[in-house]
């Protein structure tokens, strides 16, 4: 039998690649989490969290901007989980749910649709859109026109999000924040995972850009989602958290819905989410919020298996479980600190390469 090498030894080349690549300045620093169901293997912290104004060192537990993940932490679960318990169907026309859409091309769309991306709804509607209320950006967004035939294709889009924070607002009668703590992250027992940031942690929250004169910290990046209509809670983004919450959510999803003895959400739930749910002739898979394979699968590096699942972010973080495997990466940095956004495709396929890597050895 092949001897196995220490966890510590075996995650060595990715520990020099994140450090080399925060030295590089391609970002400031990176949180990265490696682990299995039953927990992490590996978690260190590399560079820096903050460039500008002054230089501060990244730490394991800075919070970060996660972006986009909120749609597989956050909405994608909570809408999939309604549907299974009965509230609703995923077949359902959203304007069954959305009456600012009804009569329209959007409000005839499916809800499952939304999920996959695969809509026919442009990526983002116009900023001045999220400048009034909720019920005015619902009625603009229902007046665009679809960009092409519903279910023929994927069109990566934070506007079905969106929608889909509509639906489960006016469903439940209360912010979309308040259900994701009562479902989500309160029964996960996570601290620093939340919409927004409470004041006394901004000081260890990594910063982004600086807009009008000031540093985003704390403050969703997401200029539509920090915008007055979401007002830093969007179906899209808004969430931040750190690398270790964010693996024991990774954890969670491998187990199946369960976290420390306690469903936080259906195994039902979970497959949805996790396995294909576009038609063949889409040519991509995604599951009900997770992408499988698609343009958007550079976090699968070369090793994780063709199951594997995972999800982006725009500030820099990203996230891949592999239940064949049972592994998971997650790479959290803010990129966009401290002069906006850069392309991390090889960035994250080779971490995910060597994490993978890692896991077969260590």
């Amino acid at each position: 039998m092949a001897s196995r090498t220490s966890p510590r030894a075996a995650f060595r080349a990715l520990g020099e690649f994140l450090a080399s690549s925060s030295a590089s300045g391609l970002v400031p620093g990176a949180v990265v989490a490696v682990g299995r169901a039953a927990g992490p293997v590996y978690h260190e912290a590399f560079g820096r969290r903050a460039l500008r104004p002054r230089a501060e060192a990244m730490t394991l537990r800075t919070i970060f901007d996660l972006a986009s993940l909120t749609k597989v932490m956050v909405t994608a679960p909570l809408v999939v989980e309604d549907a299974i318990r009965g509230e609703y169907s995923l077949d359902d026309p959203l304007e069954r749910h959305l009456a600012e859409t009804k009569g329209t091309q959007v409000g005839a769309l499916p809800l499952r649709l939304l999920l996959t991306h695969t809509a026919g709804l442009v990526p983002d509607n116009p900023i001045e859109d999220y400048r009034g209320s909720k019920h005015a950006l619902f009625a603009a967004i229902a007046k665009e026109p679809l960009a092409f035939e519903p279910g023929t294709r994927l069109v990566y889009s934070d506007v079905g999000f969106v929608l889909l924070q509509g639906v489960l607002e006016r469903r439940h009668g209360r912010p979309l924040a308040r259900i994701a703590e009562e479902r989500i992250f309160g029964p996960s027992r996570f601290r620093d995972t939340r919409f927004g940031v409470r004041a006394g942690d901004r000081g260890r929250t990594a910063p982004t850009e600086r807009v009008r004169g000031r540093w985003l910290r704390g403050t969703v990046h997401d200029p539509r989602a920090r915008a007055a209509a979401l007002r830093g809670v969007g179906g899209h983004a808004g969430v931040f958290g750190t690398a270790a919450e964010t693996a024991r959510y990774c954890e969670m999803i491998l187990g199946g819905g369960v976290s420390g003895g306690r469903r936080i959400l259906l195994e039902e739930a979970v497959r949805a989410m996790t396995t294909n749910q576009c038609d063949e002739a889409v040519g991509v898979r995604r599951g009900y919020g997770f992408d499988i394979e698609s343009p958007y699968s550079s976090p699968r590096g070369a090793l994780f298996s063709r199951n594997s699942f995972g999800h982006t972010g725009w500030t820099g973080v990203s996230l891949w479980i592999d239940p064949d495997e049972d592994g998971y990466l997650v790479l959290l940095t803010n990129a966009v600190h401290p002069d906006g956004h850069k392309d991390l495709k090889a960035f994250r396929a080779e971490a995910a390469t060597l994490a993978a890597g890692a896991l077969r050895n260590g």
